[in-house]
C-alpha cells in the first residue's frame, strides 16, 4: 500500500511537471509571435511587398530627370491640371489629389483636396514651383476630413505648410504643386495642380451659389432637375457647382447647355477608390469642400443642399433678402453669424397630390410634409460666407474660421423642402408619421411654370429625348 501510494503522488507531480512546462511553452511562442509582429511593424516595407495600389501606379509614374540634391528637381511633362483626380506613387495606400487652393486664414498653407486612407496615411511632402521660378519642397500634414463614417478612405486635405520658408500664401497662386510619397522625393511626381486664388473679390456679397454632391448611378431626373434649377434662380442663386461621376444623356445636355450659359461650373468626377465600400458616397466630401475653396473667391454665399432639396423663405421672395434680413438682425455686425442651418422636412412623392396645385409641377401637387420638422444638425443643410468655413460636412459646418459661427433658423422664416422619393423604414414613415400641409412653394408656382416651360421647349430641340 505504501508502494502504491508513492507511486501515484510520483506520477501526480509528473503529470503537474508536463502541465506546466507545457503552460510555459506556450506564453514562450505567443511571445515570440508578438515580438515578431512589433518587429515587423517598425521596418519599412520592402520593395517585394509593396501594396497592389503602388503596383497600379506605376503606369503613371514620369521618366524624367530625378532630382539630386542641390539641383531643381524638374516637374512632370504635363502642365498643371485641375479637377481631375491624380495619383500620388510610391504610397502603400490609394492616394488621390484633385485641386488644390491658397490658404492663409488659420495657417500659411497651400490647401490640396485628397482622398487617402482614414488612419496611418502615408507620410507625403509637396514640391511647389513659384511663379519666381524657386522650387521649394515643404512638409505636409495629411488631415482627414472628419465625416467619413470610419472606412477605409476618407476625403482628405493636404496642408503644405509655408512656415519657415519665406513664401507667402499669396505667392503660391498661380504656381504649380504637386503631393510625392516622402520616400521617393527624387522621382519625378505622377501629379501636378495649378494653385488656385481663394481671395474674396469686391463686390461679391450678395452673390449666392450653390453645391451639391457628386452624380452618380446615372442620374436621369432631367424634367425635375430643371424645375429644381428654375425654382433655386428664382430664389436668387446665379451659380451651380455640379461635380460628374454619371450621368443619363439627358441630364448630360441639360448641364452642358446651363454650363454655356455661365450658370454651372461642372467638374468630372472619377475618383478610383470603391464607393460606399472603401469611401463615403462617391467620395462627397471631397467635392463638398472642394465646392467650398472654389467658390471662395467670388461667392458671398454657398448654399450646400441636394439636388431633391430646395431652401424656400417664409417672409422674403429670395435667399440673398433673408441672409441679409437675419445678419441685420443683430445689433453687432461683427457678431452676425456667418452660417445659417435650416431645418428639415420630408415631402414623401408617395403622399398624394394636392387637388388645389396651380401648376403641375412637383413642388406644386407635393404639399403635404412632415408636421414636426428635424432636428437641427438632422438632415439639415445651410448657407454659409465661404470666407468663413474652413471644413463642410453634409448637414452642418464641421469647423470656421476664428470668430465666425453658425445659427440655426426659424421655420417661421425658413424651411428646407425635402422631395423624397422613399419612405424610410419600408414605407412605414409614410403612413406613421404626422403631417401638415404646407403651400409655400405656390408663392412662386406661376413664374416657375413659365420659366421651365422655356427650358423644355429650348431643350426639346438640342437634347435627346
Amino acid at each position: 500500500m505504501r508502494w502504491r501510494a508513492r507511486s501515484t503522488t510520483s506520477r501526480a507531480k509528473e503529470r503537474a511537471n508536463i502541465s506546466f512546462f507545457i503552460f510555459i511553452m506556450f506564453f514562450a511562442v505567443f511571445g515570440v509571435i508578438v515580438l515578431t509582429e512589433l518587429l515587423l511593424l517598425e521596418r519599412p516595407p520592402l520593395a517585394s511587398s509593396r501594396s497592389r495600389y503602388s503596383d497600379d501606379v506605376q503606369g503613371w509614374e514620369a521618366k524624367g530627370d530625378s532630382g539630386a540634391e542641390g539641383t531643381d528637381p524638374t516637374p512632370p511633362a504635363h502642365a498643371p491640371l485641375d479637377a481631375v483626380w491624380q495619383p500620388v506613387a510610391g504610397t502603400r495606400f490609394k492616394f488621390f489629389v484633385y485641386s488644390a487652393y491658397m490658404e492663409r486664414r488659420t495657417v500659411g498653407a497651400v490647401r490640396i483636396i485628397a482622398a487617402t486612407k482614414t488612419r496611418g496615411a502615408d507620410t507625403v511632402v509637396c514640391r511647389l514651383w513659384l511663379l519666381d521660378n524657386r522650387t521649394i519642397t515643404v512638409k505636409a500634414r495629411v488631415k482627414p476630413i472628419r465625416e467619413n463614417w470610419n472606412l477605409k478612405y476618407s476625403a482628405t486635405y493636404v496642408l503644405c505648410s509655408l512656415k519657415d520658408t519665406g513664401v507667402k500664401p499669396q505667392e503660391t497662386v498661380g504656381a504649380a504643386v504637386a503631393v510625392m510619397a516622402s520616400a521617393h522625393t527624387h522621382n519625378a511626381p505622377t501629379n501636378l495642380l495649378p494653385v488656385l486664388d481663394t481671395t474674396p473679390k469686391s463686390g461679391i456679397e450678395e452673390n449666392l451659389h450653390v453645391c451639391v454632391k457628386p452624380f452618380h448611378y446615372s442620374y436621369a431626373r432631367d424634367d425635375w432637375l430643371v424645375e429644381w434649377f428654375e425654382l433655386n434662380r428664382l430664389l436668387g442663386a446665379s451659380h451651380f457647382y455640379m461635380y460628374n461621376g454619371s450621368l443619363s444623356a439627358p441630364v448630360a445636355c441639360l448641364l452642358e447647355q446651363y454650363r454655356r450659359e455661365g450658370l454651372v461650373t461642372l467638374l468630372q468626377w472619377k475618383l478610383p477608390i470603391v464607393s460606399k465600400v472603401e469611401i463615403r458616397t462617391e467620395g462627397q466630401f471631397a467635392a463638398f469642400n472642394d465646392c467650398l475653396y472654389r467658390s471662395m473667391s467670388t461667392a458671398g454665399w454657398l448654399l450646400v443642399i441636394d439636388v431633391d432639396e430646395a431652401v424656400l423663405p417664409r417672409r422674403e421672395r429670395t435667399l440673398p433678402a433673408l441672409l441679409t434680413a437675419l445678419r441685420a438682425s443683430y445689433n453687432t455686425p461683427a457678431k452676425a453669424p456667418s452660417a445659417f442651418i435650416f431645418r428639415n422636412a420630408f415631402f414623401y412623392l408617395r403622399w398624394e397630390d394636392d387637388a388645389d396645385a396651380p401648376t403641375p409641377l412637383l413642388t406644386s401637387r407635393k404639399t403635404r410634409r412632415w408636421a414636426a420638422p428635424h432636428a437641427l444638425k438632422n438632415r439639415s443643410k445651410y448657407a454659409v460666407r465661404p470666407s468663413a468655413a474652413i471644413e463642410l460636412g453634409n448637414h452642418f459646418l464641421w469647423e470656421m474660421a476664428p470668430g465666425a459661427s453658425a445659427v440655426g433658423v426659424a421655420t417661421d422664416r425658413a424651411l428646407l423642402h425635402h422631395y423624397r422619393m422613399a419612405c424610410e423604414f419600408g414605407g412605414m414613415q409614410c403612413i406613421m408619421v404626422p403631417s401638415t400641409i404646407d403651400r409655400t412653394a405656390h408663392r412662386w408656382a406661376e413664374e416657375l411654370m413659365a420659366r421651365v416651360t422655356t427650358v423644355k421647349q429650348k431643350l426639346d430641340k438640342i437634347c435627346p429625348a
